[in-house]
């Protein structure tokens, strides 16, 4: 481990010398194990980095903190592999908890332990035990619930970002679009931006999250419009279609079951597509929450929306429509 220069690394981050030791002990942790199993982190696999996430529960390791210096280090050190997949570990780490939190908030804390029985799989969780405790959940509150309280809880998780994490994103997005004079004019000028952002990262060989953007995604991407203006019986609306995790991979891919898998961002659920098991498309209202804040632009995240495809339920992508106010 190069020590030294990633401590001098996390100081230029505004990183206490406490944080720091704490975040060397980390990763030393980890390379100490990949050690004793024969292997280091350069070569490690996704399968390694799971192994050490299970491990790390088993000792009481397993947090945020201890995560993301693993994360940090991976990417510091240009492993992209092994960055992608520690971030994986741990996405939507906290989606249950808002989905619990969302339910007591709506109806109270009597039908939240009705339907949360079961602790939350601990933090680093395969995505097997994840799947499982969410159908679990989920076959209790439709149990409980009326499928609109289902999609209206769902709809608040937002892939776990927080009303706080979302305010600059949607006050930059009202700023950049105030001067649209129509969703038309709206929907072009977000088309024209992220194209610009998305051939900007392949150039700059940049990663787009946890994706690189290689030809064949950028090309995917810019053929297959994200945002248009639809309509579903009859009514009017903005249809989203969801971007896929790993756009290279369902580009490339001539699978439909590995198509569908690529596609899906929800760890708590994707691994049903894996097994040959088909799922309503409830947890999907969740993206559709996140999707919402697409629209701050025009003031329009408030538009009633509707999961329309699901790759979950087995369609060939994932696909929302959020309803125009009607013409009176």
């Amino acid at each position: 481990m190069k020590a030294k220069d990633f401590a001098d690394y996390l100081r230029t981050r505004n990183m206490d010398e406490t944080e720091i030791k704490e975040q060397l002990a980390a990763v030393q942790a980890f390379e100490g194990w990949l050690s004793e199993q024969g292997e280091e982190l350069a070569t490690a696999g996704k399968e390694t980095i799971n192994r050490y996430a299970g491990q790390m529960i088993r000792d009481g390791s397993n947090t945020l903190s201890n995560f993301y210096a693993l994360c940090r280090y991976a990417w510091w050190s240009g492993l992209r592999p092994q960055y992608v997949a520690l971030v994986e570990v741990t996405d939507c780490d906290n989606g249950m908890e808002v989905l619990r939190d969302a339910i007591k908030k709506r109806h109270g804390a009597e039908l939240r332990d009705r339907i949360f029985i079961e602790p939350i799989p601990p933090l680093g969780a395969g995505e097997a035990v994840r799947l499982e405790h969410t159908k679990a959940v989920n076959a209790r509150m439709n149990e409980l619930l009326t499928p609109g309280e289902v999609h209206a809880a769902w709809f608040q998780v937002q892939h776990g970002i927080s009303r706080e994490d979302w305010q600059k994103h949607d006050d930059e997005q009202r700023d950049k679009y105030s001067a649209c004079e129509s969703v038309e004019v709206f929907l072009e000028r977000m088309r024209e931006d992220r194209n610009a952002m998305l051939t900007r990262m392949r150039d700059e060989n940049k990663l787009w999250f946890t994706q690189e953007i290689t030809d064949d995604a950028l090309r995917y991407l810019i053929e297959n419009r994200h945002m248009q203006l639809g309509e579903h019986n009859g009514r009017k609306g903005i249809v989203v279609t969801k971007v896929p995790y790993m756009a290279d991979k369902v580009a490339r891919e001539t699978d439909e079951t590995l198509r569908r898998y690529y596609a899906c961002h929800c760890p708590l659920v994707r691994e049903a597509i894996l097994n040959g098991e088909t799922l309503s498309d409830d947890v999907c209202y969740c993206s559709l929450g996140h999707a919402s804040h697409y629209l701050t632009g025009i003031g329009l995240e408030h538009l009633k929306g509707k999961v329309l495809e699901s790759v979950v339920k087995g369609d060939a992508r994932c696909r929302f429509i959020f309803y125009l106010p009607e013409e009176t």
